[in-house]
């Protein structure tokens, strides 16, 4: 896993762009103009890493100067809005900015950022893309991660909280794009990881029937679903004086989120193959770039191709490895072995061999312990003939032992077999 990452990271470290005025990434890697949303995006995702970007106070200062003051505090627009903020970027740039190490020279913006993504919420309690657009989940549970992680603990949570709870889907333990649709992973995902990080939000029993519903639907090596590989909706803004559109595209990769949201819970095991096959699913299908498919436009890193496998290997790193560079080889569901990183490297395989093996002579002691009987009572009287000590009708008596050690064994198996398929211990 973490050779994945350092991979991913990789990556990032070699798209990172500078412009007049501007530092970090923009949505695909190899444009060189950065972008707002994708270098939080960006920057947001050394930290899941563990990582430290060498050049994250230039990214930081970027951001910091891109945000557009109001009466309602200070959001952020994207490329396409012309300096029309709206709380899909300032979401972002509120978590990036959050993260260990980040708020050094971004503590008024991050104050400023809070403000206006409260303004934002709307009367039904969530959030659309900006006050009075229409409310929808994966905007509201991304505007309820980053207030939390800014340490935003208000009303404003709260009452976010009980509107994810209430357009829950009534027929599944799970959330759609929109109140009253149909559940997806994605949406389920995003609204779990939001009301896990909240206190007594939901019971065990609800995250962990919504978790295991997740993990039923989602396949290894499989990242995207149908419905939701891109969620596409107009966001209607002023653009100087002048009523404009904006079409906003948000690629989803509902393997990785629903990985990460499994493991955010701490209610499933993770211990179990299905996990250990998502995880190999994901370090599998990585490119050579470091990246991950973008399937609409699969010829083009993205930095959102990077961040949802990130997220989802180091959640699964930190619920179950000791150290970021152990490795983990599933025994049986529970069960696992945890290697830490100065150890040799064949050393589970050995422990799995002579752990098999110590199995098997347990249970087939008493048939090893009579063909030993078996062959030394054939291969004695074998070497006698054969060296004329033994004459044929010595031979043939001499095998009168080794033929009833195998009635013996054959009726003592038989014995077993009818008491199993008896119930019987």
């Amino acid at each position: 896993m973490t050779e994945s990452v350092d991979r991913a990271v990789g990556c990032l470290r070699q798209a990172f762009r500078t412009a007049p005025g501007a530092a970090g990434w923009y949505h695909y890697l190899d444009d060189p103009q950065p972008g707002i949303t994708a270098s939080a995006v960006g920057l947001f995702t050394f930290s899941l890493a563990g990582l430290r970007f060498e050049r994250s106070a230039e990214v930081v200062s970027y951001l910091t100067g891109e945000q557009r003051l109001s009466p309602d505090g200070g959001g952020w627009p994207v490329r396409t809005t012309n300096g029309f903020p709206i709380v899909e970027s300032t979401a972002w740039v509120l978590r990036a900015l959050s993260r260990p190490g980040m708020t050094l020279g971004s503590g008024d913006s991050l104050r400023l950022g809070i403000e206006w993504l409260r303004a934002q919420q709307n009367v039904d309690f969530g959030w659309g893309s900006y006050h009075g657009q229409p409310s929808r989940v994966f905007l509201t549970a991304l505007n309820m991660l980053a207030l939390h992680e800014a340490g935003a603990e208000s009303e404003a949570l709260t009452n976010a909280q009980r509107w994810l709870i209430d357009v829950q889907n009534p027929q599944a333990p799970g959330w759609g794009p929109l109140p009253g649709t149909e559940p997806t992973v994605v949406h389920t995902s995003m609204a779990l990881m939001a009301l896990s990080r909240i206190p007594g939000a939901l019971s065990t029993n609800t995250m962990r029937q919504t978790a295991e519903w997740l993990l039923e639907r989602v396949e290894p090596g499989v990242h995207v679903e149908r419905s939701t590989t891109v969620e596409e909706y107009d966001v209607p803004f002023d653009d100087a004086g002048t009523p404009a559109v904006f079409q906003n595209s948000l690629p989803h990769f509902a393997g990785p989120l629903a990985l990460s949201a499994i493991c955010a819970t701490g209610v499933v095991n993770p211990l179990q193959p299905k996990v250990f096959n998502l995880i190999t699913g994901i370090v599998d299908t990585q490119l050579d770039n470091g990246c991950w498919e973008l399937p609409r436009s699969p010829m083009r890193p993205s930095v959102w191709a990077v961040w949802p496998f990130v997220a989802a290997l180091s959640a699964v790193r930190g619920a179950v490895l000791s150290t970021p560079r152990s490795r983990a080889d599933l025994l049986y569901p529970g069960c696992a072995i945890i290697q830490s990183e100065d150890q040799p490297q064949d050393l589970t395989r050995q422990l799995l061999i002579r752990n098999a093996f110590f199995d098997w002579l347990r249970n087939k002691w008493l048939t090893l312990a009579l063909w030993v009987v078996a062959l030394l009572a054939t291969g004695i009287p074998a070497a006698f003939l054969a060296t004329g000590h033994f004459s044929q009708k010595d031979f043939l008596t001499a095998l009168i032992l080794p033929i009833l050690l195998m009635v013996f064994q054959y009726a003592w198996d038989h014995r077993r077999r009818r008491a199993r398929s008896r119930g019987n211990p």
